[in-house]
């Protein structure tokens, strides 16, 4: 009996296409031991999400929100709002879906910074609104991936792609481009 193999899911495709740059930017963000690295990364995170947020509008699946609630857990800390990254081009349906994957998939960690963040003294009321909102619908990733399944995004440019929106999120976090 012959072992029939599945084909590769487009996730699985942009998983593996990005694994270098997905473990450079968990490296990037940091271990959020103390105040300083959240902060690095609230900063990061905003430059990120600044820069892709608004380029999302159209893209077929509903971006989850995050500047307002990533503004104000900035000014708890004290810290100043940062400018956005330089946003990689996102002109095609496939350039899209893959930021799109990028910004979901960061709910996945969002879990674990929740709770390092709750540890520092930050909750969703001070610090942490923005790991509130995106932890609060577990539902919405596997959600998220039927949707990307049936997007019918072409797996090469999409791959590309979600290189280029992580390589945005390491320049967010003060990493150079050249990983």
């Amino acid at each position: 009996m012959a072992l029939r193999l599945q084909p590769q899911t487009l996730r699985h495709l942009l998983m593996s296409g990005t694994r270098d740059l997905h473990d450079a930017l968990d490296s990037a963000m940091g271990e959020m031991r103390g105040s300083e690295d959240y902060r690095h990364y609230l900063r990061g995170t905003y430059a990120f999400r600044a820069a892709l947020e608004p380029a999302l509008d159209d893209a077929g699946w509903q971006v989850e929100r995050l500047l307002d609630n990533l503004r104000a857990d900035l000014a708890d800390l004290g810290e100043p709002v940062p400018t956005a990254a330089p946003a990689p081009a996102l002109h095609d349906f496939a350039a899209k879906a893959a930021a799109l994957y990028v910004l979901e998939g960061s709910a996945l960690g969002a879990r674990l910074i929740a709770r390092r963040a709750a540890a520092l003294g930050f909750d969703e009321r001070h610090g942490a609104r923005h790991l509130a909102q995106q932890t609060a619908a577990p539902t919405r990733w596997p959600a998220f991936l039927d949707w990307l399944e049936q997007s019918a995004a072409p797996p090469e440019p999409a791959t590309a792609a979600a290189r280029q929106v992580f390589q945005t999120a390491l320049l967010a976090y003060g990493v150079e481009a050249g990983v």
